[in-house]
């Protein structure tokens, strides 16, 4: 895999900020041609960039709650094919759910993974969580979850990843990445 340029980055930045830009508009924001741009871009969807998506107003949409559900799993007391086998359970019934949209390993607060789903009602959620108990009682130790109400109500920051393009290199020499340093260079 290609290591990247700080025009990377940057790219990167401009297509979190609005992926729907032309290679001639996002070029012209960079002070770059817009070949560049396209070539460059070719590149990091190869093998940078997962995909392009719309974030949509969920609460607008039909969704009510979004739940991020911490869980401690039974796979730890597990070694070797069983527990390689248990992860696969997971995956596959996860890998089903359409609501779903992150399920990840993790440390903190005696939780070892979170999964982050979206659900129409609080009864969706609720028979989503017994399915989930149900289906994984064998992998899934215990579960607690926090509900965000999606409704018209008190948004301090909406979700949205333009915010990373935000990033100013001062925050990034905390903790050095080839992102910053690569920023940093082309500031320099």
């Amino acid at each position: 895999m290609k290591e990247l340029k700080p025009i990377d980055y940057k790219l990167l930045f401009e297509l979190m900020k609005d992926s729907h830009r032309s290679d001639r508009q996002i070029a012209k924001a960079l002070g770059v041609s817009q070949p560049t741009v396209t070539r460059r871009r070719a590149m990091l969807e190869e093998n940078y960039i997962d995909g392009y998506t719309v974030l949509p107003k969920f609460g607008q949409i039909g969704f009510e709650l979004v739940a991020l559900t911490f869980m401690k799993n039974k796979t730890e007391s597990k070694s070797g094919e069983e527990k390689t086998k248990a992860l696969q359970k997971m995956k596959e019934w996860y890998m089903k759910q359409p609501n779903v949209v992150l399920v990840q390993e993790g440390r903190g607060m005696g939780w070892d993974s979170v999964c982050v789903s979206l659900h129409e009602c609080y009864s969706d959620y609720a028979e989503f969580m017994r399915a989930l108990d149900s289906e994984l009682s064998d992998v899934v130790a215990e579960t607690q979850s926090f509900q965000i109400d999606l409704s018209p109500g008190v948004v301090i920051k909406p979700f949205n990843l333009k915010y990373l393009a935000n990033l100013k290199t001062k925050a990034l020499k905390k903790c050095p990445t080839p992102a910053s340093r690569a920023i940093q260079s082309e500031s320099s």
